[in-house]
């Protein structure tokens, strides 16, 4: 038996490269891409149609989430309940997400009860018949959840920040009255459906135990099957309008505590800047280790949690710092977040940081990549800028090459104050924290 030296640390070592699972391509007979993860000890199967049926492609606030939740309470053939108790039977589970540019139907089944599951995800994705009585208990649950939500600060803050970066019509920004769920008609949500969930505007993302029977399946009941084409779909187009305002406050007399967000428009994960700009981020923000946490947590004490987050979307992005202190400290907290990235607009961040910094990220990366279901979420974050999951390894090796003075320029370049664009959420005392 091997001795343990438990006053020994274990040995470190980084990341030089790393292996993935990479994903097996196939094309079903009506040309629906799908994309095999084959993997895993363990007969289960995650099964994820993605269309482009996202908030980008509607017309109207509510319609694309409304589509996708609708889905699940009742087609032709069963009824809420009972397509309930037969996922539950075969114990497995099907989940529903609507995005900014995509929405999903997830399924997670054994293997040995594929072909009962699988037949009555097709049914939903193909049947459904929206009953009045089920789209009227969700609306009403989406506007009360809209109303609890919109007492916060946080959100209300996220809007207007969204609203300065991309427009507040823009889809990016998804803002809307409360009178939206009074005005949607449930004809134009059923009209949506029957536009976007269609064959030439899916793709199929299939992860675990993966054989030829399983693509037979899906070819039998997704490419061979009766599914409605419809050639003419056009992609939408949705203009950028970034606000003049820098500053702006939003009063809300009964908080507690601010809410702070400050940031700007930024580039999305295509660009050659992005993996500098992610250890930037991580060092300013990002981890529970960073700058911003231990200068304004730590060692001021204005907040519990402090985070900067940069969010890659298809048409754009943006880079935020986001948090929450108390009225009496917001004008100090402001100033220390500037004062934490004027530090590095002005010093080389030290090669131990630096360092820590790219070990933990790799860490991260790997521990994010352990399994077939996780490779399959982060290709379906790839596949819409043209990428899969060999982005990692590349992202790994340009790691490598950023250095302090590449962080200092990119600092420079992209977040100089005057970039930044300050959101205060709060009591009207903080108004002149602006």
């Amino acid at each position: 038996m091997e001795k343990l030296y438990r006053n020994t640390a274990p040995e470190y070592k980084t990341v030089d490269s790393i292996e993935i699972l990479g994903d097996k391509k196939y094309t079903l007979s009506n040309d629906i891409p799908v994309h095999v993860i084959n993997g895993g000890s363990q007969e289960v199967l995650k099964i994820e149609f993605i269309f482009d049926a996202g908030i980008w492609y509607q017309n109207s606030p509510l319609v694309a989430s409304m589509a996708n939740s609708m889905l699940n309470e009742g087609t032709s053939k069963y009824n809420a309940a009972e397509i309930a108790e037969k996922f539950d039977f075969y114990g497995a589970y099907i989940g529903f997400s609507a995005a900014k540019h995509d929405s999903s139907v997830c399924l997670y089944t054994l293997n040995k009860y594929l072909t009962e599951t699988l037949k009555i995800t097709e049914n939903l994705i193909k049947d459904s018949i929206f009953p009045q009585k089920e789209f009227e208990t969700i609306l009403l649950n989406k506007k009360q959840r809209f109303q609890i939500e919109h007492q916060k600060t946080n959100v209300l803050a996220k809007d207007e920040f969204s609203s300065l970066i991309y427009g507040k019509n823009h889809p990016y920004s998804n803002i809307f009255d409360e009178s939206e769920f009074d005005e949607l008609d449930i004809n134009t949500v059923k009209e949506f459906y029957k536009t976007h969930y269609i064959p030439d505007n899916c793709k199929i993302i299939i992860a675990g135990k993966v054989d030829q029977s399983v693509i037979d399946k899906l070819e039998k009941l997704f490419g061979k099957n009766a599914w409605p084409k419809k050639d003419n779909l056009m992609d939408a187009k949705h203009e950028i309008q970034l606000s003049e305002e820098t500053k702006s406050f939003v009063c809300k007399d009964d908080a507690v505590q601010a809410c702070i967000r400050i940031g700007r428009p930024i580039f999305n994960k295509t660009h050659k800047d992005y993996t500098t700009l992610h250890l930037f981020n991580l060092i300013l923000g990002g981890y529970f280790g960073s700058r911003l946490m231990q200068n304004i947590r730590e060692d001021k004490g204005y907040t519990y949690g402090i985070n900067s987050i940069i969010i890659s979307h298809l048409k754009g992005g943006h880079f935020v710092i986001v948090t929450e202190v108390g009225s009496d400290v917001c004008k100090a907290a402001i100033d220390e977040i500037y004062k934490e990235i004027k530090r590095l607009r002005e010093e080389l961040v030290s090669d131990e940081e630096l360092n820590l910094v790219k070990n933990y990220i790799s860490g991260e990366m790997l521990r994010n990549l352990d399994s077939p279901f996780a490779l399959s979420e982060s290709l379906k974050g790839n596949l819409p800028f043209g990428l899969d999951n060999s982005y990692y390894q590349n992202f790994i090796q340009e790691l490598k090459t950023v250095d302090a003075e590449k962080i200092k320029t990119l600092a420079n370049t992209y977040f100089q104050e005057e970039d930044l664009k300050l959101v205060v959420c709060g009591p009207d005392n903080c108004r002149s924290s602006i």
